[in-house]
């Protein structure tokens, strides 16, 4: 292409002499001019200047090594296919992660709670059965749906859903009215485990750290001894942390979809925390394993 040209400076002692051996290779010259007595300043079609260079490398002939040439880049159209060229790389790169952006889009990653997550049980629960589902594809239109369920709930006054990014964005307000019941009773186990942390502020406790339990075990009575050997009815307050393993056999199109199901069956509340899990391919089905710590709390 002769429109593709570079422009390209010649430095030496009597440079015309360089000239002279470019016209004797045939290499066609366009523009010559010599901007000082040392040096000649030229217009070379694309392919001519690699000759050029070939002939006065650093690697050339001795007589040659008198000549130092630079090349200042392209001219014209030729400058910007070479930025075209150096930009094409960065161009699809984005092109690529837009794409990807895109295409994961619809997919929920997580759930945000604003107001409160008093009910975050609840509001997962709402979330499944209207096909709402964590790493899954988001199916809109189901928003009032959870609504509804949710303002069912006494206490609940005010109830939003919306998709934000890859959230689902939860906002509920109670009612300034409303009045939290206290439990009665003896405060039991929520799932089986080992007891990591207790403190039991009102009524007996009945098991100690590192103690085992199963699911449905009392860890707290609801009285205290009086000295003389008898007993008064309390009402407990108490927060257990037990540490627990959760397993389970799903069926699903990947890792990810199963450890969302086995999550979601679990019923995990906002202050339970995963400590490690596992994803196990077990013939159809995937095994999942999710150990974490459940928080136990009573009248707190």
């Amino acid at each position: 292409m002769s429109f593709y040209r570079k422009r390209i400076l010649l430095e030496g002692v009597m440079p015309e002499r360089a000239l002279l051996k470019l016209r004797r290779a045939q290499i066609p010259l366009y523009r010559i001019e010599k901007p000082k007595p040392n040096q000649i300043l030229f217009q070379v079609r694309k392919q001519d200047a690699e000759k050029i260079f070939a002939i006065y490398s650093k690697a050339g002939a001795e007589n040659y090594r008198a000549y130092q040439v630079k090349d200042l880049g392209a001219i014209g159209l030729g400058k910007w296919i070479e930025t075209a060229q150096r930009r094409v790389g960065l161009l699809l790169g984005g092109l690529l992660g837009l794409s990807m952006i895109l295409a994961s889009q619809p997919l929920v990653l997580a759930v945000e709670f604003v107001g409160t997550s008093v009910y975050a049980r609840e509001t997962y629960q709402a979330l499944d059965e209207a096909g709402v589902k964590l790493f899954a594809p988001y199916k809109p239109g189901q928003e009032d749906s959870v609504c509804a369920k949710l303002l069912a709930i006494e206490d609940v006054e005010f109830c939003s859903v919306k998709k934000v990014g890859h959230r689902i964005v939860v906002e509920t307000r109670l009612s300034p009215f409303s009045k939290k019941e206290t439990q009665a009773g003896v405060m039991r186990a929520r799932c089986a485990g080992e007891i990591v942390s207790m403190a039991v502020l009102r009524g007996t406790p009945l098991v100690k750290i590192g103690d085992t339990v199963r699911e449905g075990d009392i860890l707290a009575g609801d009285w205290f001894s009086t000295e003389s050997g008898g007993q008064v009815r309390v009402e407990i307050i108490a927060r257990v942390c037990i540490a627990c393993t959760y397993e389970i056999d799903v069926e699903a199109e990947d890792e990810e979809t199963a450890f969302a199901k086995a999550y979601l069956s679990q019923g995990f509340t906002d202050q339970d925390t995963i400590q490690q899990y596992s994803v196990e391919r077990v013939g159809d089905l995937y095994r999942v394993q999710i150990s974490f710590h459940a928080i136990e709390i009573f009248n707190l």
